[in-house]
């Protein structure tokens, strides 16, 4: 079978491309009927992205079912239980929860008559941002491309999981068929931020590439579109951290994206709430902020936090339960939870319920919303890097604490898909001082 691969740095279009040699497929009469294009992620948040891609795209006419790689295999294991032998299954025994069931995957695909079986349905794959596929998930790909037409997109450099080994799965997708190298980067056109960009990729220092400027005893380095400079923090003292980070807010027109590699990191953490309550003032008696933001999380993430606050009993009462949520209950997954605990009382009797419970429900409800794009957002975005892979903002400011860990090379990918994020501007703030001789600054 056909298999086309993309690989280009970040901005170059590689899901662009993906999706439009897809449909030039579909055009030549990939999917005849009762087939469907099956498209495949690591992430579910790319899968999500993936999912609206391909649906504003008439080619596809709703063909096409868009799954992480974690429950395409779980689905092909279950559905094809008959054939998973003694030793299959005490190899993925040995495995997690989440890589057991691909290694399942993967030795059933090795079954030609599976492989058939699952080309009947899928007879074209896609799979976007394939450098983060591990050894397991890459077997799967591997055991569908002997019968399904498969178009893949990847750049290893955007691989963000510390220490993993990418050579052997880019080695492997360059040789499997035809391979097209994009670059030609179009998210920006912005000199200085694509030069910054590319000498982090390159492992240069970036300051050689941008323009030293001292105002008030404070330098910073300076290009079209991009700033870099670092700022006194502590934890007694981060009040100019949030000067900084105001101050860049201001100068931006339209909404800013705050990033970081580290989302637990305190100083930041209190500098951000000071961001969203503190006005700050010029000496000329202009005023700008306060700026408020919404974090950007993972589902149970989400969930976690809405309870943060208060503490569920092991097992408590409906009546119980109601009085400790309910001044919660401006929250849509609070309120929601506290719903479908009613209407189990109402509907099946339960008249009590266990904190495990009530926790699920929550996350069920923030994962439900979250699926069709209902979660709420107030005022400019926070997020990690590593939630902001594979999107793109007008606006970025990347926050770099001193707690970020990982090899050289690792912090070199943080920061590169850091500032990769921007269209129009980019400005690192390093937490701390003369810290910008090493890595991954340098």
């Amino acid at each position: 079978m056909t298999f086309d691969f993309f690989e280009g740095a970040a901005g170059t279009g590689k899901t662009h491309n993906l999706v439009g040699r897809a449909g030039e497929i579909v055009q030549d009469g990939a999917l005849g009927e009762g087939h469907k294009l099956l498209a495949l992620t690591f992430m579910n948040g790319a899968r999500r992205r993936l999912d609206v891609r391909l649906g504003e795209n008439p080619a596809f006419r709703r063909r096409f079912d868009c799954q992480t790689f974690d429950v395409f295999a779980r689905t092909l294991a279950a559905r094809r239980r008959g054939l998973i032998t003694a030793a299959m299954q005490a190899q993925a025994d040995a495995l997690s929860e989440f890589d057991g069931p691909c290694a399942l995957a993967a030795g059933l695909l090795e079954n030609e008559a599976v492989r058939q079986w699952v080309a009947r349905s899928f007879p074209l794959v896609l799979v976007d941002e394939a450098q983060d596929l591990d050894e397991h998930r890459m077997r799967v790909l591997q055991g569908l491309s002997p019968s399904c037409r498969i178009v893949a997109a990847a750049d290893a450099f955007q691989c963000l999981h510390n220490g993993r080994d990418t050579a052997p799965l880019m080695g492997w997708l360059e040789g499997a068929g035809q391979t097209h190298r994009l670059t030609q980067v179009r998210r920006t056109t912005q000199q200085g931020l694509l030069a910054a960009a590319l000498a982090v990729r390159e492992g240069r220092d970036m300051k050689a590439v941008l323009t030293a400027n001292t105002f008030n005893n404070r330098t910073s380095w300076n290009g079209a579109g991009f700033r870099l400079l670092d700022a006194p923090a502590m934890n007694a003292n981060h009040a100019l951290l949030t000067w900084a980070i105001a101050n860049d807010i201001a100068q931006r027109q339209g909404p800013v994206v705050i990033l970081t590699p580290d989302g637990s990191n305190a100083i930041l953490r209190a500098a951000l709430n000071t961001l969203q309550t503190k006005q700050h003032t010029r000496k000329n008696g202009a005023t700008f902020g306060p700026y408020p933001h919404t974090w950007d999380r993972h589902d149970n993430e989400e969930a976690n936090a809405l309870l943060a606050d208060i503490t569920l009993p092991e097992t408590a009462s409906c009546a119980d339960l109601r009085a400790l949520l309910t001044p919660l209950a401006g929250n849509a997954p609070i309120a929601q939870a506290l719903s479908r605990m009613d209407r189990l009382r109402r509907a099946h009797g339960h008249t009590a319920f266990t904190a495990a419970q009530v926790t699920e429900f929550v996350r069920d409800s923030v994962r439900n919303r979250s699926r069709l794009g209902f979660r709420q957002q107030r005022g400019h975005l926070v997020m990690t890097i590593q939630r902001a892979k594979n999107r793109e903002f007008p606006n970025v400011i990347v926050l770099w604490p001193h707690t970020a860990t990982g090899s050289a090379e690792h912090l070199r990918r943080l920061l590169y898909n850091g500032i990769t994020r921007a269209q129009n501007h980019c400005t690192v703030i390093v937490l701390g001082q003369n810290r910008l001789n090493a890595p991954p600054f340098a």
